[in-house]
C-alpha cells in the first residue's frame, strides 16, 4: 500500500454532486485563511520570484491548510487528529499488515505507532491479534466502530478538500492531483509522512 492511496475514495464527476459539494463548501472553513503579519511577510518572501516561486514553501503551506481542516474534521469525529484517520484508512486499505509494517509504511517509529494503536484500541476502534507465524508480531484490525469513524472522516475530508479547491476548475483539480501523485511516487523518503 502506498501513502498516496491511503483513504482515497472514488472521485465523482462534478455534475453528480453539485448539491453535496455546495453543502460541503458551506460547512468547510479554512482555519489557515487569516494570515498574521509574519505569515504574510513569509508568503511575500517565498513567492517573491514570480518566475519560480519557492515550491517547498508552497507545498508546505498547502499542506498546512489541508491538515488544519482535516485535523478539525477528525476531532469532530472523536479522533485526536488527522494522523489517527490516516492510520484507520491504512488499516481499511490493508488489514493484513503487522504493526511494524504499518508504522514503516506511514513513516512512524515503533513507539509512536504503539502509543497511537493503544489509544485507538482503548476507544474500541481497533483490535490486535497475534500473527499466525510470528507470536511476537501483532496485526491491528479495524472494528465496526473503527470502520464507521474512518468512513465518516473520509466524507468530512472530501468536504474539506472541496472547500480548499473550490477556486479551481475540475480540470485544474485533476491536474493538481496528477502532478502531486507524480511527486509522491518519487524515490522513498525517510521520516514521518504524517
Amino acid at each position: 500500500m502506498s501513502v498516496g492511496t491511503v483513504g482515497q475514495t472514488a472521485q465523482k464527476d462534478d455534475a453528480d454532486d453539485n448539491g453535496a459539494v455546495g453543502a460541503c463548501l458551506a460547512a468547510a472553513s479554512d482555519p489557515c485563511a487569516t494570515a498574521t503579519a509574519a505569515e504574510a511577510a513569509a508568503a511575500a518572501a517565498a513567492v517573491s520570484n514570480a518566475d519560480r516561486p519557492d515550491l517547498t514553501w508552497l507545498l508546505h503551506r498547502a499542506a498546512q491548510h489541508m491538515r488544519a481542516g482535516l485535523d478539525e474534521a477528525a476531532r469532530t469525529h472523536g479522533l485526536t487528529g488527522a494522523r489517527d484517520w490516516i492510520v484507520l484508512s491504512a488499516l481499511a486499505a490493508d488489514s493484513r499488515q503487522t504493526q511494524l509494517a504499518l508504522g514503516q509504511s506511514l513513516g512512524l517509529d515503533k513507539t509512536t505507532m504503539t502509543s497511537l494503536l493503544d489509544r485507538m484500541e482503548s476507544r474500541g476502534l481497533i483490535t490486535r491479534r497475534t500473527h499466525s507465524h510470528d507470536r511476537r508480531a501483532r496485526i491491528p484490525e479495524l472494528t465496526g466502530e473503527g470502520r464507521r469513524v474512518q468512513a465518516e472522516v473520509t466524507s468530512a475530508r472530501d468536504c474539506v478538500e472541496a472547500g480548499l479547491l473550490s477556486g479551481f476548475t475540475a480540470d485544474e483539480q485533476s491536474q493538481l492531483r496528477g502532478l502531486l501523485t507524480r511527486l509522491t511516487v518519487a524515490p522513498p523518503a525517510h521520516g514521518s509522512c504524517i
